[in-house]
């Protein structure tokens, strides 16, 4: 990825699938309605509605976490939900992993209980924050078109290798963190930050989730499957054009 031109930053954000996932089902929310898609065949089910405008969704413990417009939801598997807390105007980024929830608003990252909302932030600034994940018992933060691998609790950070200007997508497993920067897929090592070129021709892809040996984008209204092991991809159907928030569960 290092020498790699810096493109411009699509402004939404990508939602990453967090530790506790089962990876049974992607869920993607398109204008009003909340989806569920088999992670297979890509089949799909809608499941219910009210969510225009949500960027914000991830996983953790076999519950969907969404922010939209100033509230936190806690939602079912069958799309029913519960409003948390109320303060998340302005909140850019959202992930899960080690039983919290952690979000990016006004500069500042939070780590948000997920049984009731309660939050407290975590030391550090974070002006300038895109794109946030979960892997390998880390936060792995995109700020200002750096890669730091940050502590959860007290916000230590270490700068890994390379420059991250123009990701357009993140996402993350247990054992690695991917990025789409200009039209190339990368796998990265949380720990050291190497990385490895999966494939290209993912230009303007916006929406990536992870989980086991698989990582599921939209591009260009399509859900494709990639395999990381080898870089084979699948169409799993069109028609997505428009889709905000994107997670498995």
């Amino acid at each position: 990825m290092k020498g790699i031109n810096a493109l411009a930053l699509v402004a939404a954000v990508c939602l990453i699938t967090a530790s506790g996932a089962q990876g049974e089902y992607i869920y993607a929310i398109q204008g009003d309605v909340l989806y569920a898609i088999q992670t297979g065949a890509g089949e799909w089910t809608e499941l219910s509605e009210s969510w225009e405008g949500t960027e914000l969704i991830t996983s953790i413990n076999g519950s969907l976490f969404s922010i939209q417009g100033d509230v936190l939801y806690r939602l079912s598997r069958d799309g029913s939900w519960t409003e948390l807390t109320d303060s998340w105007t302005g909140a850019v980024a959202l992930t899960a992993g080690g039983q919290w929830l952690y979000a990016v608003q006004n500069d500042i990252l939070y780590r948000v209980d997920p049984d009731d909302g309660t939050w407290e932030s975590v030391p550090g600034s974070y002006s300038g924050t895109t794109h946030i994940a979960w892997s390998d018992g880390s936060l792995m933060v995109i700020q200002n078109g750096s890669l730091y691998r940050t502590d959860p609790v007290t916000g230590d950070y270490t700068e890994l290798p390379s420059s991250y200007s123009g990701t357009t997508a993140a996402a993350a497993t247990s054992t690695y963190f991917f990025v789409i920067q200009g039209d190339v897929l990368y796998k990265v090592n949380p720990r050291t930050g190497d990385y490895e070129n999966i494939g290209s021709g993912y230009e303007g892809a916006t929406e990536m989730a992870a989980y086991g040996n698989y990582v599921y984008c939209i591009w260009q209204g399509a859900l494709w499957k990639t395999d990381i092991r080898t870089g084979d991809y699948e169409n799993l159907g069109s028609g997505w054009e428009g889709t905000t928030a994107f997670c498995i569960l």
